[in-house]
């Protein structure tokens, strides 16, 4: 039987006067797309915040490979193999490609000197294997919506993570651009990375994911094989 890689057991979240998860459970297994779905408000991002180390929940754990894990902030996410790309972009438009991707994860030589060369050649090979048409000087003020997507993509999987979370990827994309990213989707779980997928296009769903967890005001209803329901 495939083991689940990571798993949310019994969620909840609070909020003042809001219960924004209750008792909410799911497993995702390695080289798997699962999508939760549901309305806006549903509980969706609450969940994957928590995942990311936005927000800490107040019941329930987390598990990865089987061990209990706490998240404590997005940066103890990243070093647990866990990668976030958010609806929102989060680059600065004054740097260049390659300094959005390796801010705060410089690559340090001897005397304190910073590996440029190294990084921009790490960044050349994750977008070569992407198809992404990037160069790391170019500014990030130049890019539009589809190429900023990119680069967050790069940045998310520079960090190597064994899980990648993308948050509504394809809000601003044209349907060519989705279909790439899905190709780029299953590239990725062929390797054995996970994705948690969350969009609001059903039909996006039925086109790559695996399973899908259906999630209504903040409650867990079910999960599905997306290739045996319509």
């Amino acid at each position: 039987m495939e083991q689940d890689y990571l798993e949310f057991l019994h969620i909840t979240k609070n909020f003042p006067g809001v219960t924004a998860l209750d008792d909410v459970s799911m497993s995702v297994h390695r080289g798997e797309i699962h999508a939760p779905v549901g309305e806006n408000g549903a509980g969706k991002s609450t969940l994957m915040n928590i995942l990311g180390g936005n927000l800490q929940p107040n019941g329930g754990e987390l598990r990865l490979d089987g061990h209990p894990v706490k998240i404590s902030s997005p940066i103890d996410a990243y070093r647990k193999g866990i990668g976030f790309v958010h609806q929102e972009s989060n680059l600065l438009e004054n740097l260049s490609v390659g300094e959005n991707v390796c801010l705060g994860r410089e690559r340090v030589l001897s005397l304190g000197r910073t590996d440029r060369k190294g990084m921009c050649r790490e960044i050349r090979e994750c977008c070569q294997r992407l198809g992404y048409q990037l160069e790391p000087e170019r500014p990030v003020a130049e890019l539009n919506l589809a190429e900023r997507q990119s680069v967050e993509i790069v940045r998310a999987l520079l960090g190597s993570p064994r899980v990648l979370i993308l948050d509504e990827p394809t809000a601003s994309l044209t349907p060519q651009e989705i279909s790439e990213l899905i190709d780029i989707m299953h590239s990725l779980t062929a390797d054995g990375k996970s994705i948690i997928l969350i969009t609001h296009k059903l039909k996006e769903i039925k086109a790559s994911a695996d399973y899908c967890t259906i999630i209504r005001m903040g409650k867990y209803i079910d999960t599905v094989d997306v290739s045996k329901v319509s």
